[in-house]
């Protein structure tokens, strides 16, 4: 490939720079990201220690409603994990869908001579291993710390269980509304966690497809982005 003039140059270098503080950006909000859902997991298990070191004195207050409420927080500290996991999911996805790929044609354009290596290649050589479907299966099932509001949410209501038959109490019409609300709530986490974690990997896996027949150098120049139908699918 013949040199760029220098004009042209110019503007491939100003763009490179761009990718390169667009990246560092990208790669401080997926830092963000994990910090914030590091932080959800440890409220979780703080709180449900709480509740369940309050529970008896909650059951010497007959207010074992509050066992009920309790495990609302935890949706919403799921919800705000699994959001966590999808921004990072997409972050990855573009880094590997379209910006190492214009880096690197960018850097062929240039004359850079890097012996068929690819640049910021950490993240297409995680996209790229080798994942069996029994594997994806077992993983996206396999109980991570996402699930940890979840089992919060059982072992409250199994608190509330063991106290309210221990104590000989009859539920009002009120405390059963929430037991069957945190019942539906607890059912709908579990699916959105697995349903999660398993488009994650679907996602990574259609990653792998595409970079599995890429040949570096002559793809980046003739093919910077990965086909459109690919990343669609």
């Amino acid at each position: 490939m013949a040199e760029p003039n220098a004009a042209y140059r110019s503007v491939l270098l100003a763009e490179l720079e761009l990718h390169k503080a667009e990246f560092t950006l990208l790669r401080e909000e997926i830092l963000h990201s994990i910090d914030a859902e590091r932080q959800a997991l440890n409220l979780s298990i703080v709180a449900v220690g709480a509740g369940l070191g309050l529970a008896p004195y909650i059951m010497s207050q007959n207010a074992l409603i509050i066992l009920l409420l309790f495990p609302l927080v935890f949706h919403v500290i799921l919800w705000e994990m699994l959001s966590s996991i999808r921004e990072v999911s997409h972050i990855s996805t573009y880094f590997i869908g379209t910006l190492i790929p214009r880096v690197n044609a960018i850097l062929d354009e240039l004359g850079d001579n890097r012996h068929n290596s690819i640049a910021l290649g950490w993240e297409i050589h995680i996209a790229t291993l080798p994942i069996k479907k029994r594997e994806l299966l077992i993983k996206s099932l396999t109980p991570t710390r996402h699930w940890m509001p979840i089992l919060a949410i059982a072992a409250l209501l199994i608190a509330y269980s063991i106290l309210a038959s221990g104590a000989n109490y009859s539920p009002p019409l009120s405390e059963i509304v929430l037991i069957l609300l945190n019942l539906m709530l607890l059912v709908w986490a579990a699916i959105q966690n697995t349903m999660t974690a398993s488009s994650s990997m679907q996602q990574a896996n259609k990653l792998r497809q595409i970079w599995s027949r890429v040949d570096t150098k002559t793809n980046y120049q003739q093919n910077p982005r990965p086909p459109k139908n690919d990343t669609k699918k």
